[in-house]
């Protein structure tokens, strides 16, 4: 067994047995990958806290070759995270943006500014309105994953003639009003939206976070974030489901 260290987010964690933890985790230079964290499930074990969703940790574990789960040797938190945890809102967002980083890149495979995105975004979620935060974070994410849209010319017959605007999961990006009568699951999109989008994929999260989305906007990126990934995943995201069935409840409080 090789032994490693390396700067992880926690994702997830699963309880095995009645005192162990499998833990999903994102690193800087290993991706993401899953580790046994034996024991910490007894009875006032103070390394329970270090695996809570979102935190921030430091750690050595013994890299199993023929197992893709690896040993927990050390963990020591960098930052908890903990406020994210203490809100609704925080959390429920905090939530998608993990799920989200687990499903959009594979075991093993190192994205540091996919892992730089995370942080930033858990970091932002502190003082900036949450739904801003995931808005902008789902598309750079989707940017570093190679799942780009297509925005500035029509996906399906190349014209840049676009007064009537839609957006097609299947093709990929917009669509011309011509192309929109073949394109089964098109939605109609405003240009101001597509602007947004624009502005997204160009600026950095701190940039990108800072746009104030009205209504319009705000409810055609969602539809647009959901049904793009929903298509290439093929079923959709459990926290994005949480999520809708929660609005509600996060407006009025």
């Amino acid at each position: 067994m090789a032994i490693r260290r390396d700067e992880v987010f926690v994702l997830k964690r699963i309880p095995l047995r009645e005192t162990s933890l499998v833990v999903t985790v994102f690193g800087r230079e290993g991706g993401k990958f899953k580790v046994l964290a034996k024991g910490v499930r007894k009875e006032k074990n103070p390394l329970t806290a270090r695996f809570e969703p979102f935190t921030h940790l430091s750690m050595v574990y013994y890299e199993k070759l023929k197992s893709d789960v690896h040993l927990v040797s050390e963990a020591a938190i960098l930052n908890s995270n903990a406020p994210l945890r203490e809100r609704l809102d925080r959390f429920t967002y905090a939530s998608y943006m993990t799920e989200l980083i687990e499903v959009l890149f594979g075991a093993h495979d190192p994205n540091p500014e996919a892992f730089d995105l995370l942080s930033q975004a858990l970091r932002l979620l502190y003082d900036t309105l949450p739904n801003r935060v995931a808005c902008a974070f789902q598309f750079k994410a989707f940017e570093i994953a190679g799942l780009v849209p297509l925005l500035n010319a029509c996906a399906n017959c190349g014209t840049t003639s676009l007064n009537k605007t839609f957006f097609s999961s299947r093709q990929g990006g917009v669509i011309c009003r011509s192309c929109e009568h073949g394109a089964g699951g098109a939605i109609p999109i405003s240009k101001g939206t597509v602007r947004t989008l624009m502005f997204f994929l160009k600026s950095g999260l701190e940039q990108a976070v800072k746009v104030e989305l009205g209504p319009q906007t705000q409810g055609e990126l969602e539809r647009i974030g959901n049904r793009f990934l929903a298509f290439r995943l093929e079923h959709p995201l459990r926290s994005a489901h949480f999520l809708t069935e929660l609005k509600p409840i996060l407006k009025s409080s």
